[in-house]
C-alpha cells in the first residue's frame, strides 16, 4: 500500500526558474503535491545550464542546481509568448489548485500570469508570485537577483568578514554564500502557500487568493532585530556592534572555528579555557575597541595549536561559545545526518544514482517523497493529452508551431 502524503490532492502549476519559485515547488512536491513545471521550449529552465555537472561536462539534463531543485515534479514545455501557448496556459490554470510563478506584475500581465487573468481562468486558484520586492509598491517591477535582494534586506551589511573582525575593519559588505536569500524566499513562499491551502480546506467555498511573496521581505523577516533597534533606539548597527570585536573566525590546526563571546561570564570562561594567559585580563575584554586587535593576535596563535574538535569540546565545557567550521564533505559524511537518513539516493537516466539532501523536516505519519527531476518536456503527453485531452497529432502540430 502506498504511504499517505501530506498534500495528496494538491495540484500546482510552477512557472518559475532558477531558485526561489522552484524551491517553493520542490517543498510542495516533497509533501505529495503534484507539481507541473512549465519550461520554455528549447532551453528550459536556466538552472539546467548551471553546474555543477558530473565530470564538469555541461549538459542540460545533468545540471546539479536543476536536478536538486526540481525533484518530484513533471516537466512540460510551453511558449508563453505564443497565442496558442497562452490558450494552453488558461486551460492548465483551470485544472490546478495553485499557480507558483516568479514574474513581476508587468511581465506577468504580458504572459497571462496576472491575477485577473488567472482568476478569470479559475476563480478558485491560489496564486503565489515570488518576486524580488513583491507585487506592489514602487519597486514591484524591478528585476533583481540574489545579490540585490539579499543586500536590500540589510543582512550583507551585518555579516562578519570571515576572519577576525579587526583584520579588515573597512572591508565592504559581503553576500551570503549559497544563495541563502533565494532559498529563504522560496521557503517563505511555501509557508504562505500552505496557509492558503489550509484556509481553502477550512472554507471550501472560498474564492481564490494571492500569496504575494517578496524575496527582500523574506530576508527582512529573519533579520528584523537591527531594524527594530534603529526604530526604537535610533541606532544603526554595524558588523562590529552586532558581532563582538574579540574573536570571530579563528584558525585551528585542522581548519577554522568561530568564537563569539558577548558576556562577562563567557570572557571568564575563555580565560580559564586558555589557562589564564598573562597576555589577557578580564579588563581587556571589557574594552574591545582598545584591546581587541591585541587579544585576537594572541588568540589566533593559541587556537591554531589545537584541533577544531578539541576546541569545540573543551570550549563548551568551559562555557565558551565556540564552534567548528565544517567542509561540505564533512557535512556529507556526518553521522548525525546519516543516522537521520537526511540523504536519499535518487536515480536519474542521465546521471545514474546520486545522493540528494532531503527536506529539513520529518513527519512521523506522512513521510516526504523524493523522486528524480524530470527531463525537459518529459510529461508533455501526460499533461496535454492525459490532463487536457489533446490528441497526440494536435500536440505534434503545437510543437511544430512553436507553442510547446
Amino acid at each position: 500500500m502506498t504511504a499517505p502524503t501530506t498534500l495528496p490532492n494538491l495540484s500546482v502549476l510552477e512557472v518559475a526558474s532558477l531558485i526561489p519559485g522552484p524551491y517553493c515547488g520542490k517543498l510542495l512536491a516533497s509533501l505529495g503535491a503534484e507539481v507541473i513545471k512549465v519550461e520554455p521550449p528549447g532551453g528550459g529552465d536556466p538552472a539546467r545550464r548551471r553546474g555543477p555537472f558530473p565530470g564538469d561536462v555541461p549538459h542540460p539534463e545533468r545540471g546539479g542546481l536543476y536536478l536538486y531543485l526540481n525533484t518530484g515534479k513533471q516537466s512540460i514545455t510551453l511558449n508563453l509568448y505564443d497565442p496558442a501557448g497562452l490558450d494552453l496556459l488558461r486551460h492548465l490554470v483551470a485544472r490546478v489548485d495553485m499557480v507558483v510563478h516568479d514574474y513581476t506584475p508587468a511581465n506577468a500581465a504580458a504572459v497571462g500570469l496576472d491575477s485577473d487573468s488567472l482568476l478569470a481562468a479559475n476563480p478558485n486558484v491560489i496564486i503565489v508570485p515570488i518576486t524580488p520586492f513583491g507585487s506592489s509598491g514602487p519597486y514591484a517591477d524591478y528585476r533583481a537577483g540574489h545579490l540585490a535582494t539579499f543586500h536590500a534586506g540589510g543582512e550583507g551589511w551585518l555579516l562578519p568578514n570571515g576572519v577576525a573582525l579587526d583584520t579588515f575593519p573597512d572591508r565592504a559588505p559581503i553576500v551570503a554564500g549559497g544563495n541563502m536569500g533565494d532559498y529563504q524566499a522560496g521557503l517563505t513562499a511555501a509557508v504562505g502557500a500552505l496557509a492558503a491551502v489550509h484556509h481553502r480546506l477550512a472554507n471550501p467555498d472560498a474564492s481564490g487568493q494571492m500569496v504575494d511573496a517578496s524575496a527582500q521581505e523574506a530576508q527582512l523577516s529573519v533579520g528584523y532585530m537591527p531594524i527594530q533597534r534603529h526604530e526604537s533606539e535610533g541606532i544603526t548597527e554595524t558588523r562590529f556592534s552586532r558581532y563582538f570585536r574579540v574573536g570571530g573566525v579563528l584558525p585551528a590546526s585542522d581548519g577554522y572555528v568561530e568564537l563569539l563571546t558577548l558576556e562577562p561570564r563567557q570572557f571568564q570562561g575563555l580565560l580559564e579555557f586558555m589557562g589564564n594567559p598573562d597576555w589577557a585580563t578580564p579588563e581587556m575584554f571589557s574594552d574591545p575597541a582598545t584591546h581587541g586587535p591585541e587579544l585576537n593576535r594572541h588568540m589566533r596563535e593559541w587556537f591554531g595549536q589545537h584541533t577544531r574538535e578539541w576546541l569545540y569540546a573543551e570550549g563548551q565545557a568551559h562555557g565558551v561559545p565556540v564552534a567548528p567550521y565544517y567542509t561540505p564533505s564533512e557535512v556529507f559524511t556526518s553521522p548525525q545526518q546519516r543516522e537521520r537518513d537526511f540523504y536519499a539516493q535518487v536515480d536519474h537516466p542521465e546521471t545514474g544514482p546520486l545522493e540528494y539532501t532531503g527536506v529539513p523536516f520529518q513527519f512521523s505519519e506522512t513521510p516526504t517523497t523524493q523522486t528524480r527531476a524530470p527531463l525537459l518536456g518529459e510529461h508533455n503527453v501526460d499533461v496535454y493529452c492525459g490532463l487536457l485531452g489533446y490528441a497526440e497529432r494536435e500536440l505534434a502540430a503545437l510543437a511544430r508551431a512553436g507553442a510547446i
